[in-house]
């Protein structure tokens, strides 16, 4: 959540600047980023079960986001963040007439945290390489392994971000080492040796898929 709020806020940042200097294209461009990358690939993935779960404060974040990009988004699709907007009035979730009578956001400073955003900007290039790692040995994301280990230069204070690790590559744990690799930042290696106690985790997993999607087609 802090580093939602402290992208969000750099964010702001950085939009303000670029078009107070005529620069629109550059602001469009790192508004894109942080809605495609950081919210809708990141944020959203990292929360999906708080929100499913009714967590508030997950539910506080993302209406504060979302509102936010619609208002970043305004001056560059009048139309269609008007149109979202109205809808939003219908539903009570707003007040104001319109998207273009808001104020233009203002950045906090105080919310900015740039080593965490790089810790979670790391992480995220983490997750993408385990990804990639898994679909190189063709194993599911359903299937759980038994550890990943991340080469990182500067491994201090990771270990908070070991959670969203574990959940997003499916592993039991995450070990952290030094990269002895000069030109190397990130690495991640996996193991994928089997076990009885993970084959049937596996099963497990691939059954509740099938008998969900089954649900579905039966309309249940």
């Amino acid at each position: 959540d802090k580093w939602m709020f402290s992208r969000l806020n750099s964010l702001v940042k950085k939009m303000t600047e670029e078009l107070e200097n005529l620069h629109p294209h550059l602001a469009i461009r790192e508004l894109q980023n942080f809605w495609l990358n950081d919210f809708s690939r990141g944020y959203i993935q990292f929360v999906r079960e708080r929100l499913s779960a009714e967590d508030k404060e997950a539910k506080f974040v993302v209406n504060e986001v979302y509102l936010s990009l619609l208002e970043l988004l305004a001056p560059f699709c009048p139309f269609i963040t008007e149109s979202v907007w109205q809808e939003l009035r219908k539903k009570a979730i707003v007040k104001e007439e319109s998207v273009h009578l808001r104020k233009w956001p203002i950045s906090a400073p105080k919310k900015i945290d740039k080593t965490l955003e790089k810790r979670m900007e790391n992480t995220l290039k983490i997750i993408e390489m385990g990804l990639a790692e898994r679909d190189k040995v063709k194993i599911g994301l359903r299937w759980p392994l038994a550890k990943a280990t991340i080469y990182v230069k500067g491994i201090e204070n990771y270990e908070i971000l070991e959670d969203i690790i574990k959940n997003q590559l499916n592993v039991k744990k995450v070990e952290f080492k030094h990269s002895r690799d000069k030109g190397t930042e990130l690495a991640v290696e996996l193991d994928i040796t089997q076990t009885t106690e993970l084959e049937s985790e596996g099963y497990a997993r691939e059954t509740s898929r099938i008998v969900q999607d089954f649900r579905k087609k039966l309309g249940l």
